[in-house]
This record gives structure tokens, sequence and C-alpha cells, in this order.
């Protein structure tokens, strides 16, 4: 199961080569990656799950500073010779190595920012429980006092002194022409830890997933669907308490555990709690989600972090799905309250339980809803409407670049 980033890194790729681009691809190496002709520019794979003194070392090495990866871009910057280059999230398992040799051949760079990497060394402003924004004002080192990396004083060190040096060399800053921040709230973030606005430019993600040959009537089954990585900041548990005092709401919850951890903690509270209501699914393949989807009478997005601009509301819509999702991040900026879908307050049990039945009981409101949602998919958030826009910042960056030089 791939995250926002990767799928949006991929489909974004296969976008532009379907509209004649050249395009070329740097990554790591993985035994679960699609073929590609430039995997012989890859960066060895680096199993971040080992805990031992070498692998410490490496990832190290890696988070900082690159050698291969510099080495390696230079290579297929040569060979390539691309007229822009477009970076995701390079921090870790490629570093900022790579920005220098981009600028110094004279390429302008734009960024799409999916994570809150660039103003925190906690990559998604969640841990503990709870949204944590205390490295505010360049405060990094309260992420190790608070072990907000994996639970972990060293991992939460490791991406404290990244974010330092990040931060003290302007390394982002200095070496990308555009931000493209997918939501307005991920913009206003940026402007708010500091960042250039005239450098951030707003642009969602799009979905490819079918626009035309689904059905938005439910399945005679009746249920609420989640579907995502089964985790606390997606509201995972959350929504098994919401379940607890909805016994007559049906819920199906598909998805992988990013942790053996959080896999026994649901399994554990539905077992205490005898509940009956909730069917917890591996994760699916692409065809058989979507047949998940279309099958449900809306999906449930009970998010506790920030949000930037989930597929998971995206992929919902384009399928004719409402959803019932928190007032959190960038996601109010995309669910119009009774247009769409309806939003209850982050973490409120009997506001999302309000709104999880008032759905369900009217079955008229959820058809008028997913229609709306859909039309707004083709008008904002389809491929072609992602295309146009995105290559106007292309344009814009090397339009300005070739004029003036780097922002």
């Amino acid at each position: 199961m791939i995250g926002g980033t990767e799928r949006y890194y991929l489909e974004l790729s296969d976008l532009l080569r379907k509209r004649g681009h050249l395009v070329a691809n740097f990554s790591l190496k993985d035994s679960k990656n699609y073929s590609s002709e430039w995997e012989k520019y890859f960066l060895d794979e680096l199993d971040f799950s080992k805990n031992d003194y070498k692998s410490f070392i490496k990832k190290a090495c890696r988070m900082f500073y690159s050698f291969e990866a510099k080495r390696k871009v230079e290579r297929l910057l040569d060979d390539f010779k691309p007229d822009i280059v477009h970076i995701h999230n390079i921090y870790y398992y490629i570093s900022p190595s790579i920005l220098s040799v981009i600028k110094k051949r004279k390429i302008p760079v734009v960024q799409t920012v999916h994570d809150y990497q660039l103003i925190s060394p906690c990559l998604d402003l969640f841990s503990n429980g709870r949204v944590n924004e205390d490295t505010k004002k360049n405060r990094y080192y309260k992420a190790v006092l608070s072990k907000s990396i994996k639970e972990s004083y060293v991992a939460s060190l490791m991406a404290a002194v990244a974010s330092y040096i990040q931060h003290i060399f302007r390394l982002y800053e200095r070496h990308v022409d555009y931000f493209i921040a997918p939501s307005v709230f991920m913009e206003k973030k940026l402007i708010e830890y500091g960042f250039d606005p005239r450098k951030i430019i707003h642009l969602p993600n799009f979905t490819n997933f079918s626009l035309s040959k689904t059905s938005n009537k439910p399945h005679k089954e009746k249920y609420v669907l989640y579907f995502g990585r089964l985790e606390e900041k997606k509201g995972a548990m959350f929504l098994l308490d919401v379940a607890r005092s909805l016994p007559k709401v049906m819920f199906k919850m598909i998805g992988k555990y990013p942790d053996e951890k959080i896999k026994i903690k649901i399994k554990d509270f539905l077992s205490e709690h005898s509940i009956k209501n909730v069917t917890v699914l591996k994760f699916q393949e692409s065809a058989e989600l979507q047949q998940s989807i279309t099958r449900s009478l809306f999906v449930l997005v009970p998010s506790l972090w920030y949000e930037n601009m989930p597929y998971t509301i995206l992929e919902s819509y384009a399928l004719g799905k409402p959803v019932v999702a928190s007032r959190i991040g960038g996601i109010s900026e995309i669910v119009k309250v009774g247009e769409n879908g309806l939003l209850f307050e982050a973490g409120n049990l009997d506001d999302c339980e309000k709104k999880v039945t008032s759905l369900w009981e009217n079955p008229d409101q959820v058809k008028r809803m997913g229609v709306n949602a859909k039309k707004l998919v083709m008008n904002r958030f389809s491929p072609s409407v992602h295309y146009k826009n995105l290559t106007q910042i292309y344009e814009r960056a090397t339009e300005h670049y070739s004029q003036k030089g780097p922002l």
C-alpha cells in the first residue's frame, strides 16, 4: 500500500508522459518498485526498520548528506538534461545534497509539499496522540524532549539535528524556486513558519479514479467505509469509539497497519467491548477498493492530524460518495457542508456521531451529495485540470529562471 506522496509521484510521472513529455525518475531501489529505465541511477535501498549500529550510521549519513545521491543525480542530469526538476519528499531517503547539484546546472526546481518536514522534525505535526507544534519558532529540540519521532530519543534527535541544519543553511529556501502547496492550509502553514509567500503556489492534488464507469448506488449491504492506513492519527481508534456508540450502524475498515502495536490495540478494543458492527479487512488493490467504496453508503474520514489534501476524500468523490470528515487541516477546503458531505470537530465523539447518524438515516441526501461530489472532482481535481495548472507553474519557473535566475 503506497502513501499519498508516492502515489502522486507515480501518477504525475504517468500523466506527464501521456501528455508527450519526457520524464526521468530518481528514487530508491526497492524490490516493490515498478520496472524503470532509470533504475541504474537509483540510490541503494536502505532499511530504516533496522536498528543495529551499522544501519544507524548509514541512516544518519543519508539524512544529512548523501555523496551517493549527489554522484548519481549528477550522472542523471548530465545524461538526461532536464528543463525542470520537480522534487517531492527527498528529506531523509535522498537528502538535500542533490539540490546544489541541480542549481549548479542552472535548472529550475519546484517542490510539492506533501507534509510538514520543511517546518518541523515531525513530518505530520502529530505526536503522543495530539497535534504538536511545540517545535515552532525553530525549537526543534522539543521534538527530542517529547520523543516525537517513533517514540524514540535517538530518532527524534536525528530528525531535530536534520531540521536545524536545514534551517540554518536554508537548504530548501535557497534552492527551490516554487513550493507547491496542495492545500491552502499548507500554504498558510509555510508562510506562518517563515517561508516567502511569493514562492508558494497552491495547487490541489488530482485523482485518477474512474469518473464514468461507476455507480453511486449503495450495495444491498449497507455500511460506512473507512479506508487508508489503520493508525491513530488517521482516527482509526476514534472510529471504534464511534462504532461502539452507534451499534446499529455498520462500519468497514480497509487498510494496512503501520505496525503490530496498533494492530493489537484495535483487535483488543474490538474484543474487550464486544463490538460486532465493525469489520476490519486487509488492504485491497485498486479495483477491489473501488468496488468497496462504490458499495458503501458514505465514507468516514475521522483524522486527528492536519491532513493536507487527502486522497481518501478525492477518491470517494470520484466514485460518487460523500464523506463525513474531521474539520481539520485542508479537509474543510474540499468538504462543503450539506453539499458533498458533513464536517465534525476533530476528536469530538458526540459531533461525529450526530453527523454519521444524519447521513445513515437519510439515503436520499447521501445520493444528492454523491452527485455533487463527483461533479466537484471532474471540475477541480481531474488529471486534465491538474496538468494545465501544473504546466503553468513549470513555465513560470523556467521563464523566470531564464530571465532573472533563481528566485
